[in-house]
């Protein structure tokens, strides 16, 4: 598994919140809230999607690093004797 760029994350989740707030100014209109009022929400819920995006992203970026699990070295590489020592 290949790591993110950093910052791809946030990049994204500041693009589903444009769509997010279009969405929330359009239905408010829609539903019958003046202008200004749907675009108050908009923002707003701009906002609070764009936060847990670079919070997210924060997490992501200050987690330790995966290790990679150690392998048990093939026995095939090391043959042993019938004592169990290896031949050197």
């Amino acid at each position: 598994m290949t790591a993110l760029p950093p910052f791809t994350i946030a990049r994204y989740g500041v693009y589903l919140a444009l769509a997010v707030a279009v969405l929330t100014t359009w239905l408010a209109t829609r539903a019958g809230h003046p202008f200004d009022e749907a675009l108050m929400r908009a923002i707003f819920t701009f906002v609070l999607v764009t936060a847990v995006a670079f919070g997210a992203e924060a997490i992501i970026l200050t987690s330790p690093p995966r290790t990679q699990p150690t392998q048990d070295p093939d026995p095939e590489d090391h043959p042993t004797d019938a004592s169990g020592t290896a031949d050197d």
